[in-house]
């Protein structure tokens, strides 16, 4: 099957743009494998196709040119809404043959999107993951998880389950070129505040680094500071990562129109690969390291863990 190319310049500007295009599965559970291993380790569940946010660097932006939509700002502007999918859930947790693993919530998109405000599909997974007693972590960009407090809490006590805010910068400036769509940077750490005092393990990703945008010493031991005064469970990060013409071609064209010199450097950094080269992300893993031991920032809620149940996360 082949697709057109790709168009990267359509202007985005107005959110009631957005479309909502109701459509049905026939599975709701997808397995993850571990790297070069055919058995399933985790389970990803994605209650939305595309995502508002609108954030240029998104992986998953190429998800949406695979289904046959031309225009790579579809992804942001057509969001498949799985109308059956909390019954196909329920289905498939209650089927005695399922190991009951760790459930990822939104790998490819924010379960918590504005969609979510219309549709509940998150509140309504939640509550079928506390019926089953079955163990959910999940990251988002927005504030709307405080409306799912009860669940969540029903979630901890039956099973497990945490929640992580994704932040790319603390610059409210900067945020609105990065995450043009997604909700204030202060509502997210207030956000985190509240889940801490209520008791959910809570983190932060820094998810993505981005080269010669948000990753200066400054902006990253900022964000680890951050961690460490709201006290999260635990913190990752992760480097932009350009998989495919549609993901690097998207990114590429909007930083060229903000910045020409960014562009070039980002050019020569990446090459023809999907990521930096390995110096660069050694000396990134370095550099978040040292401020993470300067303010005695530790993962505490993956230590309480056993055997690999979110090893994953050291591979996103």
């Amino acid at each position: 099957m082949s697709f057109p190319a790709p168009s990267f310049n359509e202007p985005d500007d107005d959110p009631t743009q957005v479309e909502y295009i109701e459509t049905r599965v026939k599975t709701a559970l997808h397995h993850t494998p571990l790297p070069y291993s055919p058995h399933p380790f985790y389970y990803s569940l994605n209650l939305y196709r595309g995502c508002r946010h609108g954030c240029p660097y998104c992986f998953a932006r190429y998800t949406h040119w695979f289904l046959g939509f031309q225009n790579a700002f579809d992804f942001q502007r057509k969001i498949q809404v799985k109308v059956n999918v909390l019954e196909v859930l329920d289905r498939e947790l209650s089927n005695p043959k399922r190991a009951k693993a760790w459930v990822t919530l939104g790998a490819a998109t924010d379960p918590y999107q504005p969609a979510e405000k219309k549709y509940q599909l998150a509140r309504g997974a939640f509550r079928i993951f506390a019926k089953h007693a079955w163990p959910v972590v999940f990251s988002t960009k927005s504030d709307l998880v405080l409306r799912d407090l009860d669940l969540l809490k029903e979630v901890v006590e039956r099973s497990n389950g945490g929640v992580a805010m994704t932040l790319t910068t603390l610059d409210p400036a900067l945020q609105k070129f990065l995450e043009p769509h997604a909700v204030s940077i202060g509502r997210r750490l207030e956000a985190l505040r509240r889940l801490r005092a209520a008791g959910i393990p809570c983190g932060i990703h820094l998810m993505p680094v981005i080269p010669f945008v948000t990753d200066d010493d400054a902006s990253l031991e900022a964000m680890v500071r951050t961690a460490k005064e709201i006290d999260v469970d635990y913190f990752f990060h992760n480097v932009l990562r350009l998989r495919g013409r549609v993901v690097k071609g998207y990114y590429l064209s909007v930083l060229k129109a903000r910045d020409r010199v960014l562009y070039e450097k980002t050019l020569r950094l990446y090459g023809n690969r999907p990521h930096p080269d390995e110096a660069y992300r050694a000396n990134l893993r370095e550099r978040l390291e040292g401020f993470k031991r300067k303010w005695k920032l530790k993962n505490r809620w993956k230590a309480e863990l056993k055997g690999e149940q979110l090893a994953f996360f050291d591979r996103v």
